[in-house]
């Protein structure tokens, strides 16, 4: 069976902090955990709803609302009856489901119904890189955030051949990525904090290929993310896209 698109999925790691605090960063994948952008546009409360009647679990919504300001919300699931949110959300940063499910968790924004994201059966969060990440003020020195994610080949008897990772958008210019040198590597940081960069690494936006050239059927290629803020940067809502690509039969 071919891989597609579907089959491509982009995972969390062990440690992916909200704040500097936390040190040992990276690690080995956690399926438990997506990565996403996730943008209400424009603003609007978000609604939760699961397509398996016995969800009973609370769904806490992390984000900044149209002032920029961090906000949170923790709705209820009734099953396959739609919760209606309160809060307004601009940017989601992360959503934390309380415990295992059954069903597909959907959010939708209020307005519209357009849909947020689905977080299926064994992910319990779902999360934007770099939380939280700020730029110094004007007078402050430059700030460089680190982040560690997986795309995993979800295909169960399929390589895709000759793969390779590219950056196909960065509106912002600031991320730059390189690629652990093994698949379903579990390299952290070295004990730093996220803004201390993992040794052995050129971070850049050139395409790189996936380590040994094919990323195998269930396999996850490691992925460092470097995210440069010089001081006196101001807030910008933006994303960063790879495109993973290669053969399939």
């Amino acid at each position: 069976m071919a891989v597609t698109a579907d089959d491509l999925v982009a995972y969390g790691s062990a440690t992916m902090p909200d704040d500097d605090s936390v040190t040992d960063i990276g690690g080995a994948i956690d399926t438990s955990i997506r990565v996403s952008f996730t943008d209400v546009a424009p603003a609007d409360t978000v609604d939760v709803v699961s397509d398996d009647s016995g969800d009973s679990q609370d769904v806490t919504i992390h984000g900044r609302d149209d002032q920029g300001v961090l906000v949170s919300e923790t709705l209820t699931l009734n099953g396959t009856t739609t919760v209606n949110g309160a809060q307004t959300f601009d940017i989601i940063l992360k959503v934390v489901v309380s415990a295992s499910h059954a069903g597909n968790i959907t959010l939708t924004e209020a307005t519209g119904g357009d849909t947020l994201m689905v977080i299926e059966p064994g992910v319990l969060e779902v999360r934007r890189p770099f939380y939280d990440a700020l730029a110094e003020d004007s007078d402050g020195v430059e700030r460089t955030y680190y982040e560690k994610f997986f795309i995993k080949n979800n295909n169960g008897s399929t390589a895709l051949t000759s793969a390779s990772i590219a950056e196909s958008a960065d509106p912002s210019g600031k991320v730059a990525f390189d690629l652990e040198g093994t698949l379903n590597g579990s390299d952290t940081n070295g004990g730093g904090d996220r803004q201390t960069a993992p040794s052995g690494y050129t971070f850049d936006s050139t395409t790189k290929s996936v380590a040994g050239g094919d990323l195998t059927a269930t396999d996850a290629q490691g992925v460092w993310a470097e995210l440069t803020l010089p001081a006196g940067e101001a807030p910008q809502q933006t994303s960063f896209t790879l495109t993973t690509s290669g053969n399939t039969t």
